[in-house]
């Protein structure tokens, strides 16, 4: 069956790859396309230099790089919260803790090769919801063991992320691509390896995209059906 690839830079520290990846899936799921396609997440971080302590309050956070008020970067959280809520997830932007986020995707680079893909696309949404629901930090790697050994990964293979620098090159790999394809934002999605749509879009205009992709790709949507050799 052909198969419509989509690849994107994502950031477990950015809100907007969370709003983006679920609105993706969301019109992937209403459209039936979940047999059609096949997501991949790529490491991408908005900060190398983040420390693997905790960065302090969102808010301040927010202004500082901004240059805003309190008052101005609460509004503009606020907005991002409820982007959220109109793509059906919980956001807590306000009192997410922040840290590097670099063991992160080499613990997801690992369920990317031992998972199934749907799996390891599971997972992914597991983790953004830590980040902005559980107020996890990126960096507290035995929390986050435990919600790998939930979704099948092997206690020896997590130890082996948490103890070693093992998908570190996997990790610095796909960010080295994104540097080549010049993208300094994310989430940065590709289509089939040549559409690209940078940004989060809202679900119905995902939708639009993927209908006008999937036509251009002449990737038909295929039902059960029955034949001559039996049902499938």
């Amino acid at each position: 069956m052909n198969k419509l690839s989509i690849n994107y830079w994502s950031d477990y520290a950015c809100p907007f790859c969370y709003i983006g990846k679920s609105n993706l899936e969301a019109a992937i799921k209403e459209l039936g396309l979940e047999e059609q396609v096949e997501l991949q997440m790529l490491s991408f971080e908005l900060d190398p230099n983040a420390p693997k302590s905790y960065m302090g309050d969102t808010t301040n956070l927010v202004a500082q790089k901004y240059g805003v008020s309190r008052e101005k970067a609460s509004a503009e959280i606020k907005k991002i919260e409820d982007m959220g809520r109109e793509a059906g997830i919980v956001l807590d932007y306000a009192n997410a803790r922040y840290t590097s986020t670099f063991d992160a995707h080499r613990l997801t680079k690992l369920a990317q090769e031992k998972l199934p893909l749907n799996k390891a696309n599971q997972f992914i949404a597991r983790i953004f919801k830590a980040m902005f629901e559980e107020h996890t930090m990126m960096s507290d790697l035995e929390t986050l063991k435990h919600i790998a050994l939930e979704y099948g990964l092997s206690e020896e293979d997590i130890d082996s992320i948490i103890q070693t620098d093992a998908y570190a090159k996997d990790v610095r790999l796909e960010e080295n691509i994104a540097t080549q394809y010049n993208v300094t934002a994310v989430p940065y999605f590709v289509f089939a390896n040549k559409y690209a749509v940078p940004g989060a879009l809202p679900k119905a205009q995902m939708k639009d995209v993927l209908k006008q992709i999937m036509a251009e790709e002449k990737i038909v949507v295929e039902g059960a059906s029955c034949g001559i050799d039996g049902c499938q």
